[in-house]
């Protein structure tokens, strides 16, 4: 039986997949902030040790993970920095989902398949080499997060490249969760109008659980379908740069890969 990480098991579309997963015939190990229940492990995406303490207990208890995927992330209202000193979306979204994919396949030492989840957000991503530059005067809620899941899809692009694993990319959509809630004043309103024509926990959950169970690589998956990486979206030089600088702020903080 092949095992599957999924980040963010607590969520409505990472519990959806861990569900549909295990319909399948997967083991699922499922990730939490909170406490860990039976079948789940703990795992800050927002703090690097805790990442590296996981993949650490992983290997200690010999477990063989067959697949990854990457589905833990945040929007956050405000302005916010993780212990380690990143911006807390980026840093959760981005640094996070690299930090973990990188290590993990290393620690299982043979071909691992990775889904990273990505989004509609990606359209309006104004990314350039200031990406990490993030502070209370230019933090966007929306566009820094857009910009963290546009950072997503050059990595896959790239861990696919260097590592010759599979990756694919899987987008959600607009689905009825807690990530719709933006903390703002017309929640209500958006909830109202909005949340009767959002995508179910398992919709969301239909593309990801796709994406990292197929025998194709390079693909971004939506709803029951997937397609090639549309080419506006594949930047091979940025995608370098990003890779390198994310590898260089990481060991800045004592972490080797």
């Amino acid at each position: 039986m092949k095992t599957i990480v999924v980040t963010g098991c607590t969520g409505s579309v990472g519990g959806a997949a861990v569900r549909m997963l295990r319909e399948r015939g997967y083991n699922v190990i499922g990730t939490t902030r909170r406490e860990p229940r039976e079948g789940e492990r703990s795992l800050n995406l927002g703090s690097l040790q805790s990442i590296v303490e996981f993949v650490e207990k992983l290997k200690a208890d010999g477990i063989v993970v067959d697949g990854l995927l990457n589905n833990a992330g945040t929007m956050e209202k405000n302005f916010r920095r993780t212990d380690d000193g990143f911006e807390r979306v980026i840093g959760t979204n981005y640094i996070g989902t690299y930090l973990l994919s990188r290590l993990m396949i290393k620690a299982m030492g043979k071909e691992l398949q990775i889904a990273n989840t990505v989004s509609l957000t990606c359209y309006t991503a104004k990314f350039g080499k200031d990406f990490f530059d993030v502070d209370e005067g230019n933090y966007s809620q929306l566009g820094t997060y857009g910009n963290s899941k546009y950072a997503v899809m050059l990595f896959s692009q790239e861990l696919a490249r260097r590592t010759g694993n599979r990756v694919n990319m899987t987008d959600p959509g607009v689905v009825n969760s807690r990530m719709l809630h933006m903390d703002r004043w017309f929640d209500p309103i958006a909830d109202a109008l909005f949340r009767p024509f959002c995508k179910s926990a398992e919709g969301g959950a239909t593309p990801a659980v796709n994406a990292v169970t197929t025998d194709c690589t390079m693909q971004l998956f939506r709803g029951k379908e997937h397609k090639d990486v549309p080419q506006k979206w594949r930047k091979d030089n940025l995608a370098a740069w990003l890779w390198d600088a994310t590898e260089v702020k990481i060991k800045e903080k004592g972490i080797e890969l």
